[in-house]
């Protein structure tokens, strides 16, 4: 008989009926206990859970508390070893859970799978800290830029990341790895304090490795096992999307890139007003996605040259 892991599962769920089912499913499978916060979801989300997971402790939140601080709630009082934090689109098999469970242990730091989607793709989830170059290439690279020169032009340590997730075999050391699907000790998400709830979502992951490195602790890319990760679960929405991914990038460069976070602040303004071109073009041939996106990249832009919330809600 296989021994119980010493870990719990931390869900946090927004709208995701269509997916939930299979995610916690697989933690079922691995024997693993579950505590789910959900963000003030509007699909039956909650009522799914209870009526199906009776076992799993649920948490209603009357309000959007943002993925950080609702991951901070549930971990609350979490009395196992190691953390096992998973979005409600990532179906983690139980041989994935027990293994990232035993690295995140046996080497004290955080560790994450090889991310599939369901076709079987490899995603990139290990990734160097971002700097002014990964910004331009990312948000300007698109079909403009071919993506051999995007890696080129990020540098070594994106390329050796991209070559772990491809081709990789074993643990690897890396900077930071997507919070899809994350093992983290309790002590060392104790030490950190959670994660900072200043990102309502979006780099909470980025600078939680980097609090963990500033520790001494390893960030592991572990490609040995993978999980199944759907994306965008919870809202595909620009409106809503895009100004929190563009806040949250602007928050974490005026934390930790002092020297480049005005020339940022510039990308994104210039990043912003192409969309809302381009946007414009669109709203002849499709107005609700044209103007959908005119108002994202609006947000977007009075982002750039506004001061940044000091808290993570938008």
């Amino acid at each position: 008989m296989m021994t119980r892991p010493d870990a719990t599962a931390i869900v946090v769920t927004h709208n995701s009926a269509r997916q939930i089912t299979a995610t916690l499913a697989a933690l079922h499978e691995a024997d693993l206990p579950v505590r789910l916060v959900d963000n003030a979801s509007a699909d039956g989300t909650v009522d799914l859970v209870r009526r199906l997971f009776p076992t799993v402790t649920v948490q209603a939140s009357k309000e959007n508390l943002g993925f950080a601080a609702a991951v901070n709630r549930a971990a609350a009082g979490v009395d196992s070893a190691v953390l096992l934090l998973v979005n409600p689109d990532c179906v983690v098999p139980p041989a994935t859970a027990r293994e990232l469970v035993h690295v995140a242990t046996d080497r004290a730091g955080v560790a994450g799978p090889r991310l599939v989607d369901p076709a079987g793709r490899v995603a990139v989830s290990a990734h160097p800290f971002e700097t002014l170059t990964t910004v331009v290439a990312s948000r300007f690279g698109g079909p403009l830029i071919p993506v051999p020169l995007r890696r080129w032009l990020s540098g070594g340590r994106h390329r050796m990341a991209y070559d772990a997730c491809l081709h990789g075999d074993r643990p690897t050391p890396v900077d930071w790895l997507s919070g899809a699907c994350l093992a983290v000790p309790t002590a060392l998400f104790l030490a950190i304090g959670g994660l900072d709830e200043a990102y309502f979502m979006y780099y909470e992951d980025e600078e939680f490795c980097l609090q963990a490195r500033h520790r001494g602790a390893e960030v592991l890319y572990v490609p040995g096992v993978s999980a199944c990760h759907i994306g965008g679960a919870s809202s595909s929405d620009p409106v809503w999307i895009w100004p929190h991914l563009y806040r949250s990038m602007l928050l974490f460069f005026s934390r930790h890139r002092s020297r480049s976070r005005h020339l940022v602040r510039a990308v994104v303004l210039l990043r912003a007003l192409l969309g809302i071109g381009l946007a414009g073009v669109r709203l002849s041939l499709q107005p609700r996605v044209g103007l959908a996106r005119m108002r994202a990249w609006t947000r977007v832009g009075r982002l750039a040259v506004s001061r940044l919330p000091s808290k993570g809600k938008l």
